[in-house]
């Protein structure tokens, strides 16, 4: 297969990094009470992993220290069972590509086990030399463990699709990836012409939402029930509204033509909230539509029918 080129900062700091300072900090400043908001800016870093015969999303999550649920919604991956051979997967944050993940995985799981029998491990910098994600300012950590606790050093095969009475904790002990079909309703009938996540051509660049196309003047509606929490015009974006959900949640619309809500309005699941109008380079109208959990993006994908 060779060695894939490290990507590390590959492309130019697109639009996501501003919307995702500026929208990430408008949903944190609703739950909690933060300073005045801030804009990031900074690049998508990480490595290309091609899928080696033997490996599974499991192992190569195992092998990164990364957790298997953000592994699969970045690359867009809903089986994780499935992968194949020569497949190319998008690794966040790591520095290099490792070229044995059979071996990596067993010396992680190998290091879990210790870690759950109560022995001490040596301290030892991660294997591809990642730190902790970094939170955004006035935000707590409710970053996702860089390695999932593991039971045991066997491996399943290839992970699989959790129910949705399954906890956290069981799926990560499970290697198992959670989809909350459902969960939020299409905010607009159309097509996904772009998806969640690094975008497989060059500049590379990461998109924290999904852009749907739909007819012009299509009635955007509430993808849940909740409360506005943002109704305003926002720079790059255009017209926007934020609806901060139960448990955490929140979902987010941009490029909107007319907005039908008001902040601090209650909305059910369904409620028309704004007219879509905005068109693209290619003249179709669309908009952008995210999903975040405690203020990190998460894949639509993942939680629409």
């Amino acid at each position: 297969m060779g060695r894939m080129q490290n990507f590390m900062g590959a492309g130019r700091i697109g639009l996501f990094s501003v919307l995702t300072g500026v929208i990430g900090m408008m949903i944190l400043l609703s739950l909690s009470s933060c300073s005045t908001p801030q804009i990031q800016k900074g690049q998508a870093r990480g490595v290309y992993h091609v899928v080696k015969k033997g490996e599974t999303a499991y192992s190569i999550a195992r092998a990164y220290s990364i957790n298997l649920q953000e592994l699969a919604e970045i690359n867009n991956i809903s089986d994780v069972a499935n992968i194949k051979e020569g497949q190319v997967i998008f690794i966040p944050d790591a520095h290099q590509v490792i070229e044995d993940v059979m071996i990596q995985a067993g010396k992680s799981g190998l290091d879990l086990k210790r870690d759950l029998s109560g022995n001490e491990r040596a301290s030892q910098p991660p294997p591809t030399g990642q730190g902790p994600e970094k939170s955004l300012p006035g935000e707590k950590d409710s970053s996702p463990k860089s390695i999932p606790s593991q039971p045991s050093v066997a491996e399943p095969p290839g992970g699989a699709v959790a129910s949705k009475d399954d906890k956290p904790s069981d799926l990560e002990n499970q290697g198992i990836v959670k989809l909350e079909k459902g969960k939020f309703s299409w905010p607009v009938q159309g097509v996904v012409k772009t998806r969640f996540g690094i975008q497989p051509t060059r500049p590379y660049h990461f998109n924290s939402w999904i852009k749907i196309v739909c007819g012009d003047g299509a009635k955007v509606k509430a993808a849940g029930t909740g409360t506005v929490i943002f109704s305003s015009a926002l720079k790059d974006f255009g017209e926007t509204v934020i609806i901060r959900h139960a448990n955490d949640f929140a979902t987010v619309y941009t490029h909107l033509k007319k907005r039908y809500v008001k902040q601090d309005r209650s909305v059910k699941k369904g409620d028309v909230i704004a007219l879509a109008g905005e068109k693209d380079e290619m003249g179709e109208t669309y908009i952008h539509f995210e999903v975040r959990y405690k203020g990190k993006a998460r894949n639509p994908l993942f939680y629409l029918p």
